[in-house]
């Protein structure tokens, strides 16, 4: 137990003013743990009280439809702005530059707009919960069953990465084991989560989305201001948005960069649980399209400061993922660091929780139904919970093995987009669509992927299967359609 005597206060008010510039780890942890303890516990406060609105697995999964402006956006935003971006994309542009992050933030960005454009008003018209929701009405509950089945492992692998990100924040500013912190973060994101639904995690999301445009704002500003003479003359390839290369390898594999996310989330249920929980159309489709432009500029942010550490920290011997953190811990005072170390937990925790939320509101409310016919709105809530702490579990033990958050992440929204992104689109979009075609396209594009990054590691093999998914899409559905009618109309 701390000492909270006077002294205490004393000390942490000469500290506060300090320019913050060369304190360590160990020298005032204690204040710091203080000020993530506060911040986790009034998460969770808000997350309990925005519980309560919860009545059924509706209000659990899609915040009952009642989802404004401001808190669409936030959930929006703030799911989006997670570990991969503030911890992951500097520490990959502080190697490979700009070119190396554009899946995340540029091909998230592109994402959340053709949502907004293209899949909020195709989707939001019909009553539905879930995205595997849609192919059950699409096509039957059997092509449902099996959609879930591709679609949940990759969430496991983005949940693992919050969880690894949450870690790694807690062992920077505590002296413990980084599997240790990895455990503790496992704990909290699982409570966090099952407290409440998307409407719980909207109203936190709000908050978390100011501290996040706060915390890495502060850290950018006070960078640009006070050391811009110290990142100049950082290589210009670093800042290079296109490749220098004439081979046509290197272009393709440029644009399967903005596919990995651009494309490959477009149908995840933490995206359409938005769409379909905003209280209208035009809410659904303006936030998206915001969040996308706000994703654009502030998921710049932690690029440049990435890069600018070649410069900033030229002697740092940081661990995976930790540059952004080093970079705080050296130029910021400790009031703003504090508000950073906010903003670091309110990118993960945001994100960890809607990315539980998804598949276990596809658990409880497509699979469980699946084998029990008969299931009761209240038992899909409580397996939606079950599985919230059985699916937090799992990806736990990804935290544990995985190093990089950036590749983890990558991973996840590969499978998406080479096994469920093109079956979504073309049933939403080709009314020739069939179930065989549906299967037969995921099936093709997982395979194909595989094959290829085995095979031929320069190959833009995402993009491969991601296109042969199509194909094989068009050629099947062509063969097997029967000049019925295949739309949600009908329903």
């Amino acid at each position: 137990m701390f000492n909270f005597s006077i002294d205490f206060f004393i000390d942490l008010i000469h500290f506060m003013s300090k320019n913050g510039k060369g304190y360590g780890v160990g020298e005032f942890n204690q204040y710091i743990l203080v000020g993530v303890i506060v911040y986790i516990v009034a998460m969770l406060i808000i997350g309990f009280w925005a519980g309560k609105y919860i009545k059924n697995s509706i209000d659990f999964v899609i915040a009952g439809r009642r989802l404004s402006f401001p808190l669409a956006l936030g959930t929006v935003f703030a799911t989006w702005f997670g570990a991969e971006t503030v911890l992951g994309s500097s520490t990959t542009a502080n190697k490979e530059g700009i070119l190396g992050v554009i899946a995340d933030p540029f091909g998230a960005g592109l994402c959340l707009i053709i949502s907004g454009l293209f899949i909020a008003p195709a989707l939001y018209k019909y009553n539905i919960t879930t995205n595997i929701d849609f192919f059950e009405r699409r096509f039957s509950k059997h092509v449902g069953f099996i959609m879930a089945l591709i679609y949940l492992p990759p969430y496991i692998g983005w949940i693992g990465a919050q969880m690894l990100a949450f870690g790694t924040i807690f062992s920077a500013f505590m002296p413990i084991d980084i599997k240790v912190a990895i455990l503790i973060s496992a704990a909290v994101v699982i409570t966090y989560t099952y407290s409440g639904g998307l409407y719980a995690v909207a109203v936190t999301d709000l908050v978390q989305m100011v501290f996040i445009v706060i915390g890495v704002v502060f850290l950018f500003i006070q960078i640009l201001v006070n050391h811009a003479g110290q990142i100049v003359g950082i290589p210009s390839e670093m800042y290079s948005f296109f490749p220098n290369s004439d081979k046509p390898v290197d272009w393709l594999n440029y644009l399967e960069a903005w596919m990995i996310v651009g494309f490959g989330s477009l149908g995840g249920q933490d995206l359409v649980a938005r769409i379909l929980g905003s209280k209208n159309v035009r809410v659904a489709r303006s936030s998206s399209i915001t969040a996308g432009v706000l994703y654009w500029t502030l998921g710049l942010v932690p690029v440049l400061l990435g890069i600018w550490a070649i410069k900033l920290l030229p002697q740092q011997a940081s661990s995976e993922n930790s540059i952004i953190i080093d970079l705080a811990k050296l130029y910021l005072p400790f009031p703003l660091l504090i508000i950073f170390i906010g903003a670091l937990l309110s990118a993960v925790m945001s994100t960890a929780d809607t990315a539980l939320l998804a598949p276990a509101s596809l658990i409880g409310e497509n699979l469980y139904p699946y084998f029990k016919k008969d299931a009761t709105d209240e038992q899909k809530l409580k397996v939606c919970r079950i599985s919230v702490v059985v699916i937090g579990m799992l990806s736990l033990l990804l935290a544990l093995y995985f190093e990089k958050i950036y590749e983890l992440c990558l991973e996840s929204w590969t499978i998406l987009l080479t096994s469920f992104t093109a079956p979504f689109l073309f049933a939403i979009f080709w009314k020739k669509t069939t179930a065989k075609g549906v299967i037969t396209g995921s099936i093709t594009g997982l395979l194909v992927w595989i094959f290829f990054s085995l095979m031929f590691e320069d190959l833009p093999s995402k993009m491969f299967g991601f296109l042969a998914s199509c194909v094989a899409i068009i050629l099947v559905s062509l063969v097997t359609y029967d000049g019925k009618k295949h739309t949600l109309e009908e329903f």
